[in-house]
């Protein structure tokens, strides 16, 4: 046997390797560290039991603060034990901790901060929670639970399958608020008092920046219409259509009224990102000039599916994610457009007898499945006589249809703004949430169960066409059961690759298309009953 004979140049050697290997350990160690010590965080038992709050900072870096915090809104600051990690995960410190409120993007927490001063926290927070009490099919389905942006209601005690309408729907972090205007579709108004009931009805926390409404006066026989683009249109007379078809066959009984029987297909169990056709005659248009169509639609579950599947696929890193999200304007976009960019709108085109080809009209899409949009676009001189042909090209599976029409504008119209004279939470006056809800720099914070009445004041004692105005956004609530969902592939397939996302994942989504409606709607949270949400 040949022995081993440790020269000053192998001991050199063996001495540069061993400092690198350790080097190497050390560096893993610190990475693993991070990790290890966020799915002991989200563990089934720890999540329920231990307290935590994880601060992502806008610098990348990332706090951990365990069991206690204390939040000082003179100094502007949250102090307490824990960890800090920079950009890579490495573990810089360990020990008492100061967090300037300036400097974070984020918060994840799995303990409920009930202070009021802690709002400006809570508006940030996304928050991690046990498997609902009470919503049993809800945990077994968890891709189905309800969930919304703020819903409002002219009827405050209407809780079931449609709001009047629903706010900032595509808003799920604070980079992507948005302003959103939908019409309430109100009946005659003869009373210079008007309210509308504003509900927080999801595992949601609802950062309101402004609510307000629009208001048009209106003559009998006249109605005042949105466009996608927020252009507002003063029209008269309405046509209904004579027929319209679909790949299943007549699909006009369902079409012609406004009486919530909405047309939908079911999506592609091969691809969830496949076209259909509809095609819609109108046969007695008695004044052809200035032709606008009515449509009131809503988008189907497809939506929520895919947004509670992305959080599924981050699993334990959520909150990491969506930091990125603050920080990369890429991510960002990805985000705000993406998937249903991809999945499309619902696009109209009218027949041109003269050129002999469909000429495209113009398009819709407002993100949300619960309250039904009511919109029009101005036609293009397509109407041939008293008939017109449509065709509407859109996503199967994807978008509800109740009612489709023709109608005359008569002028463009530029609405009056109307603020909230007074606020009543709980049915007392709430000074506080009116000043938040009014002013250009604050934000009302809604937490599940919460309603509030808006009471506005019109100008005169007429009838008006109202929409209404909210600006904002909302952090969805992290539940225990999707956290085994955790795909990182899946999700970087998704945003990266969506079009191959969406022909891998149709079967998945087949198996729960057809017991969403349900779920969706049985989970949903009545007002003042926040206790189903307590860990």
């Amino acid at each position: 046997m040949k022995r081993f004979k440790l020269t000053p140049l192998r001991f050199i050697s063996i001495f540069i390797i061993t400092i690198v290997f350790f080097q190497a350990c050390k560096t893993y160690y610190f990475r693993s560290d991070y990790k290890h010590a966020n799915e002991l965080l989200h563990s089934a038992k720890n999540l329920e039991t231990k307290p935590f709050l994880k601060a992502h900072l806008k610098n990348g870096d990332v706090c951990i603060l365990k069991d206690s915090w204390q939040i000082d809104t003179i100094q502007n600051v949250i102090s307490g034990n824990g960890m800090r990690y920079n950009f890579n995960r490495v573990k810089t410190f360990e020990g008492k901790i100061k967090i300037n409120l300036d400097s974070v993007a984020l918060y994840e927490t799995n303990k409920k901060l009930k202070n009021t001063e802690t709002d400006r926290i809570t508006a940030l927070t996304i928050l991690a929670v046990a498997d609902l009490l009470g919503a049993i099919a809800c945990a077994t389905n968890p891709k189905a639970c309800f969930g919304s942006c703020p819903t409002f209601y002219i009827n405050e005690n209407d809780n079931y399958h449609h709001s009047n309408a629903e706010g900032f729907s595509s808003a799920i972090l604070p980079s992507l608020e948005y302003a959103d205007i939908d019409a309430l579709d109100n009946k005659t108004i003869s009373n210079r008092n008007f309210s509308i009931t504003m509900k927080n009805e999801a595992a949601e926390t609802h950062c309101v920046k402004n609510v307000k409404l629009l208001a048009y006066p209106r003559e009998k026989g006249q109605k005042i219409y949105q466009s996608p683009h927020n252009d507002f249109y003063l029209c008269k007379n309405t046509y209904k259509i004579n027929d319209a078809s679909g790949e299943n066959g007549d699909i006009s009984p369902l079409l012609k009224d406004k009486d919530q029987k909405e047309w939908f297909s079911l999506s592609d169990e091969n691809n969830m990102n496949s076209k259909e056709n509809i095609y819609v005659d109108f046969d007695n248009i008695k004044d052809e000039k200035n032709l606008g169509l009515i449509i009131n639609f809503r988008q189907t579950l497809m939506t929520t599916y895919l947004i509670y599947n992305a959080m599924g696929y981050m699993g334990d890193e959520v909150s990491d994610f969506f930091a990125k999200a603050e920080r990369s304007e890429t991510i960002n976009n990805k985000l705000k457009n993406g998937l249903n960019k991809i999945l499309g709108n619902i696009d109209i085109y009218a027949w041109n007898e003269k050129k002999q080809k469909w000429s495209f009209q113009g398009s819709f899409n407002e993100i949300g499945p619960i309250a039904i949009n009511h919109q029009l676009i101005p036609l293009k001189n397509s109407a041939n006589h008293s008939k017109l042909k449509l065709k509407i090209v859109l996503n199967k599976g994807y978008w509800r249809i109740d009612y489709l029409a023709l109608t005359n504008i008569a002028k463009k119209v530029k609405p009056i703004e109307l603020y909230p004279k007074s606020v009543l939470n709980k049915n007392k006056l709430d000074s506080k949430a009116l000043e938040e809800i009014n002013s250009p720099d604050k934000y009302l914070v809604s937490m599940p169960g919460d309603k509030y009445k808006l009471n506005f004041v019109l100008p005169k004692n007429n009838d008006y066409e109202l929409f209404v105005y909210s600006k904002g956004y909302y952090l969805e609530w992290m539940r225990k059961s999707w956290y085994k969902h955790k795909n990182l592939l899946k999700l970087n397939q998704m945003f990266n690759h969506p079009k191959k996302y969406l022909k891998s994942e149709a079967k998945n989504y087949k198996r729960y298309e057809s017991l969403m409606e349900e779920i969706f709607w049985n989970s949903k949270l009545q007002s003042d009953k926040k206790s189903c949400y307590e860990n």
